[in-house]
């Protein structure tokens, strides 16, 4: 089984690049967040736990995470591989993850330098029906303002304003420079991959795949 996890921050291209590799290698995205979502709406007993955090302003302990993530790797679909799309966040989270044993680990680090980034997600659109995104730079709809899957209108986030997204980016960098140092002191052969995302997607891809033969 491989563990693929893609680092990078807000609009490094982290959900497309996901995307390809599931289509081409089979390999199940995992999403912490919609796992702990799925348990907030199933009311299970974790997921009341986990709402009444929530509803406290307070974030969703590490261990509660890292079981809900076990939980799903039992499952039959991920037994080729999987895709970690923002998670490890912090080095806690990277120490935990690490205990989890899988056949080959692979860390992709998309680097894009911050201006690039705040130009994306200033670019960036969403779809108000489907939730299909969007970005008038590189990947513009057929129709301006239009959905291309569902046909419903475009808009931009509240979020996707410059001082928003330069303090996401600055919240970023300050949780996930220890993980990737983490990565990088583990000194392991063939774990640890920079990859310049400024560059097409297509591109970006290509350099993946060279990375996961």
């Amino acid at each position: 089984m491989v563990r693929v996890i893609l680092l990078g921050a807000p609009g490094a291209g982290k959900g497309t690049q996901a995307d390809s590799i599931e289509d081409k290698y089979g390999y199940k995205q995992i999403s912490t967040g919609d796992l702990i979502r799925a348990e907030v709406s199933n009311k299970t007993k974790i997921g009341l736990e986990v709402k009444a955090i929530m509803e406290k302003g307070e974030l969703v302990p590490d261990d509660i995470v890292i079981k809900l993530l076990k939980n799903r790797l039992r499952q039959d679909d991920i037994i080729n591989g999987y895709i970690m799309d923002g998670f490890p966040r912090n080095q806690h989270q990277a120490q935990e993850l690490s205990r989890i044993k899988t056949d080959r680990e692979v860390v992709i680090y998309l680097h894009v330098n911050e201006e690039a980034v705040v130009r994306r997600l200033l670019s960036r659109l969403t779809c108000s029906g489907c939730g299909a995104i969007f970005n008038t730079l590189n990947d513009p709809p057929k129709q301006a303002g239009k959905c291309d899957e569902c046909g419903g209108a475009l808009i931009r986030r509240a979020d996707d304003n410059e001082e928003t997204i330069r303090n996401r980016i600055s919240v970023y960098k300050a949780q996930t420079q220890p993980v990737i140092d983490y990565y990088l002191e583990k000194g392991q052969e063939g774990l640890f991959h920079q990859i310049d995302a400024s560059k097409p997607a297509d591109e970006v891809f290509a350099e993946i795949e060279g990375v996961l033969r």
